[in-house]
Formats: structure tokens, C-alpha cells, sequence
């Protein structure tokens, strides 16, 4: 029998003998494990502890240099935690496993699952972006979603997942947020945003809520530099930080900061969010409240390093509130600069403990102090599952959203009658990326053969090379459908079109056709083109979205969605039209 069992059962028994209130022995010994561990780390080890480092390992070879630099720095560094940024799921959970064999005291595991382990596994399940989630209004969905990812979580080894984004994204040229935010209006991102925050918290998941305080009024991408917001407080408080003072009250668990430089808080120079005592310090812990888990984003974007040093970074985070320091460009060199400030007094070993404090208390919550390893045999029948699958499909059929249908050209097969029309499709790219474009042409093609009498496409990527032929051939066809996918990517610049792609969508709607536009990312696209007869806005390009797009399309399943921003003075908030 272990000393724990030997402990309750004397409690057990004074309690009946004696009478004795056991209820603060009890107590006591629920939280021996992180008074433990403290007690035994380092001062070098406790900040250790405030590092995540990343995995970039696709592979389970010992031999490889992501593995050797792990190990490295769990051994040797003794680092907290680690990110998997991409894999399989069985490969993830089998490293997860070989990682926390190397790590004293158990390593905190976390990803970016924002919709769905899809969205970094080969083999996960993938949800419709936070957009599409918004054009539902539909707060039960939400929290599906987030216990379903939380449930998929538990089966890798991952204890905290870096969503929901609470951004509110009222900018149409944010080129980095955009379909990521649940929208424009700051308490329905606030509602759904909770929803999740609770799902995957009631999964035994770890929430973050991010980007405090705010990233969705910029036009530049933090990984390519430091925005700068210039709004005053009132409009801040108003629009930015509703949704992060709702999750606050609500328990979330975590947030990450963005780097973006908010004057109307703190006017030192170059400094963002991340970085700044003012905003994690004053802001976020001493006026919200907040005090939890404090985490900055990756500190391998251009708007942190374009302007201080590793060793600068690693000082400054401590120095604002930062409790797990993500990502940094060299783990020794950032605990290096860290122990070096403690020992000459820069900073205080208290201030180090208070958040190596917090970072054993979650990592207790999440049940690391008894077990922290993954059941490997539980991996493949959790990880994308029947009944994700399904819930995927049931938020992507209630949030496709039919824009503009002119004529009441949508459904297809409404207005033909017995007359069969020719359809030409145009499939349309704003990247090298390899859209979804094959599964659309495949379903739309499946299920318009009996209405269409022929069907042709044209698959573009990047600038338009032979427009010409392309209005000339539409000449023959009666409707023309243009699915654009215009996806967030980070460094791109931009979530728009190319301009050469946009004037061939004119001139298609010169030709006399009746064009369609589908919308598979960004929904502001219609600025451009206003002439097309219809706009469909699908938020995302996943699997359940393009076949619930063409349900709808074809009149299997409603229209049922409600734009969650304003595309124009013509096409608000809120509106969507029925079949």
C-alpha cells in the first residue's frame, strides 16, 4: 500500500475514532504535488519551467535532429512544456509519450486547434472556421465544438489548446484574423467565444483566449511586423476587450497577447502587448482581473524580433506579467538572460515563483500530477471521429449564407424548369496553396449532372494567365460559378484577390452570363465585383463546408446563415437571404 492510501485511511479513521474535521488535511495534501515540485527545482529550473519550446517532427526517429534539439532541452534545460505544430496523430501521441519519459516533472503539451485537430494533424477532425461559426449565432454549437476538439486533445496528450481567437474583427483588410474571428460585433464573439472556452474547459482542456487585447482592427500581419493601434481607451474598452472581459468573468483558463502596440495604454516605442507591464500588468491582471495563465503568442514573429534581442524578449516577458514565455529564438539563451536578471536583482525569485506556480497548479488541473501519459490505444477511434464528422457537417449546413440572388438565380433548378443549361466553373486562388478546389468540382458535378447539360472548369492559382480564352469560351455557357478561395495565410500580406482575378470576374459578368460567386474564405470579396448576380459566403473551404455549400446550392438544404460582418453599405451585419 502507497504512502497516499496509508495517509486517507489514518484521516479516514480519526475522523470516525475522534470526530476530527479532516476536511483542511485534505485540503492540504491536494496541493502537496506543486509544493513538492517547487520545493525541489532550481531557481534555473523553476524558470525553465516558463518555457515552451516547439516541435516541428513529423517523425518518431530518434536520429533526427527535432528530436535530438528536444530531448536536448528537456534533459538538459529541464523546459515546461512543448507545441506540436504539425503531424499524425498516432506518431504525435507516441513523441508526446517519448518526451514526458525524459521530463522530471511533466511536460505541458500544447497546440493550435482552432478549428479542430485537423488544422495541424493529417488525420484530425476540422470544423468550420470561428466565421462560420458566427453565421449560425449559435452558442450550443460552440461548445460542441470545443468539447469535441477538448475530447480529441485528451486522446494525444495535449492539455491546452490555443483558441478560441476572441478577436473582434471589424477590419475588412485584416489580413491575418479575418474568417478566425467570429465576427464583427464584440458581445456575439464574446457569446460564442465563451460557448467554446467552456466546451473545451469541461473536455479537461486548458482554454486560451487570444489575442489580448485585440487584433482585429489591423492591416498588418504580426508575422511580418508590429501594428500599431492608435485608438483611444473608450473604443477599446468598448469594442476590443468586451470579449476578453466576458471570458475573464467566465473562468477562461488562459489568454495570449498579441504583439501589437496599443499607445492609448503604454507610448513606449516598438513595444507590443506581449512585452508591455502596462497592458499584461496593469491591464489585463490589475483591471480585468485576470489570473490565470498569461501567455504570449510566438515569439518567432518579426513583430517582436524586428526589435529586440532574444535576451531582451525573455527579461521583458517576465517583467510584463508573462507566465509561459512561447516559442523563444533560443530556450538557454532566454533562461540564461532570465536567471541572470534574478541574480543580480533585476528581478525577484518570488516573481518567478508566483508563475511557475500557476503553471504546476494547471498542469495539476489537467491531471498531470497522476498521470502523464496518453493511452495509445485509444488514439485512432477518438481522433476524428463519426460523430465529429457529423457535428462538422451540422455547423456548416447552418452557416452557409446566400448574400445576393439576383433574378433567384439559387437554388439551381428553381427557375430551369425542363430546359437543361450549361454551367462553366471557375475556380479561383489567391495563393500557391492547393485549395479544396477538386472536392467542389466533384460534388458540384455529382449533383448537377441531371440539370446541367455540360459542365467545364478552369482552376487558376495566382495571377490570370489566359483571360481571354476564358471569356471567350464562357460565351457558351449559360451560368457560370466561380468558387474563390481566398484563405488567411501568415506572411501573405493580404486576404484579397489578385487584381488581374477580380477583372476577369467583371468581365464574365460583361459577357451576359449569370455568374455566381462563392466565397470559401474571405467574405468582404463582393467590394470588388458588385455586378455578379449571386454571392454565396462559406467562411473556410473544409470538406463539410464545400458540401454543405453545394446542398444549399441545390436546394437540399436552406440557406440558413446571417453574415456575422458587414461586407458593404448594401450588405450589413446580419443579413442573409432564405431559399
Amino acid at each position: 500500500m502507497n504512502k497516499k492510501k496509508i495517509l486517507l485511511y489514518t484521516l479516514f479513521f480519526l475522523s470516525v475514532i475522534w470526530g476530527f474535521d479532516v476536511t483542511r488535511f485534505a485540503k492540504k495534501a491536494e496541493y502537496d504535488w506543486v509544493y513538492d515540485r517547487m520545493k525541489s527545482m532550481t531557481l534555473r529550473e523553476k524558470i525553465a519551467q516558463m518555457v515552451i519550446s516547439s516541435s516541428e517532427s513529423f517523425s518518431k526517429d530518434e536520429n533526427s535532429a527535432d528530436f535530438k534539439r528536444i530531448k536536448g532541452l528537456i534533459e538538459s534545460e529541464k523546459i515546461g512544456g512543448l507545441i506540436f505544430m504539425r503531424g499524425n496523430s498516432l506518431i504525435e501521441a507516441e513523441l508526446i509519450n517519448k518526451f514526458q519519459e525524459f521530463s522530471e516533472t511533466p511536460l505541458l503539451i500544447s497546440q493550435d486547434f482552432e478549428r479542430g485537430t485537423g488544422m495541424r494533424l493529417n488525420d484530425g477532425s476540422i470544423f468550420p472556421n470561428n466565421m462560420g461559426i458566427g453565421a449560425t449565432r449559435n452558442t450550443e454549437l460552440a461548445y460542441k465544438m470545443g468539447l469535441e476538439i477538448a475530447r480529441e486533445c485528451r486522446a494525444l496528450g495535449v492539455h491546452q489548446n490555443y483558441s478560441p481567437v476572441m478577436d473582434v474583427n471589424n477590419n475588412p483588410n485584416n489580413p491575418i484574423i479575418n474568417v478566425r474571428s467570429f465576427g464583427e460585433d464584440p458581445q456575439i464573439v464574446a457569446e460564442l467565444g465563451n460557448a467554446m472556452i467552456k466546451g473545451l474547459q469541461d473536455g479537461g482542456i486548458i482554454a486560451t483566449a487570444k489575442h489580448f487585447p485585440g487584433h482585429g482592427d489591423t492591416d498588418i500581419d504580426t508575422h511580418s511586423d508590429l501594428p500599431v493601434i492608435k485608438f483611444d481607451r473608450d473604443r477599446l474598452n468598448n469594442i476590443e476587450l468586451v470579449p476578453f472581459r466576458e471570458a475573464i468573468k467566465s473562468g477562461v483558463k488562459s489568454v495570449m497577447t498579441a504583439h501589437i502596440s496599443f499607445p492609448a495604454y503604454d507610448k513606449t516605442p516598438n513595444i507590443p502587448a506581449s512585452l508591455s507591464n502596462k497592458i499584461i500588468g496593469g491591464l489585463l491582471s490589475d483591471e480585468l482581473g485576470f489570473g490565470g495563465l498569461k501567455i504570449t503568442d510566438a515569439l518567432n514573429m518579426a513583430g517582436v524580433t524586428k526589435h529586440f534581442t532574444t535576451s531582451q524578449v525573455a527579461v521583458m516577458c517576465v517583467e510584463a506579467g508573462i507566465d509561459l514565455i512561447l516559442m523563444p529564438q533560443g530556450e538557454k539563451t532566454t533562461i540564461d538572460a532570465i536567471e541572470k536578471a534574478v541574480l543580480k536583482g533585476q528581478i525577484s525569485e518570488s516573481r518567478i515563483d508566483a508563475s511557475v506556480n500557476k503553471i504546476l497548479e494547471a498542469k495539476k488541473w489537467a491531471g498531470l500530477n497522476e498521470n502523464k501519459y496518453t493511452d495509445l490505444m485509444k488514439v485512432s477511434e477518438t481522433i476524428n471521429s463519426e460523430d465529429a464528422k457529423k457535428l462538422s457537417q451540422l455547423i456548416a449546413d447552418e452557416s452557409i449564407t446566400l448574400v445576393k440572388n439576383s433574378g433567384g438565380n439559387l437554388p439551381f433548378g428553381r427557375r430551369m424548369g425542363k430546359k437543361k443549361e450549361s454551367c462553366l466553373i471557375v475556380s479561383l486562388n489567391n495563393g500557391n496553396e492547393k485549395a479544396n478546389s477538386d472536392f467542389f468540382l466533384e460534388k458540384f458535378s455529382d449533383r448537377g449532372s441531371g440539370l446541367f447539360t455540360e459542365l467545364h472548369s478552369y482552376d487558376i492559382m495566382g495571377d490570370v494567365k489566359n483571360a481571354s480564352a476564358i471569356i471567350e469560351d464562357a460565351k457558351n455557357y449559360t451560368y457560370i460559378v466561380i468558387p474563390v478561395y481566398a484563405k488567411v495565410k501568415m506572411k501573405s500580406g493580404t486576404v484579397g484577390l489578385p487584381s488581374s482575378q477580380v477583372e476577369l470576374i467583371k468581365k464574365l459578368t460583361e459577357n451576359g452570363n449569370t455568374v455566381c460567386v462563392i466565397s470559401f474564405g474571405n467574405p468582404y470579396l463582393l467590394k470588388g465585383f458588385r455586378e455578379i448576380d449571386s454571392y454565396i459566403c462559406a467562411y473556410g473551404d473544409c470538406e463539410t463546408v464545400i458540401n454543405a455549400t453545394v446542398k444549399c446550392m441545390f436546394g437540399d438544404v436552406e440557406f440558413k446563415g446571417k453574415l456575422p460582418v458587414t461586407i458593404s453599405e448594401e450588405y450589413k451585419f446580419g443579413d442573409g437571404l432564405k431559399n
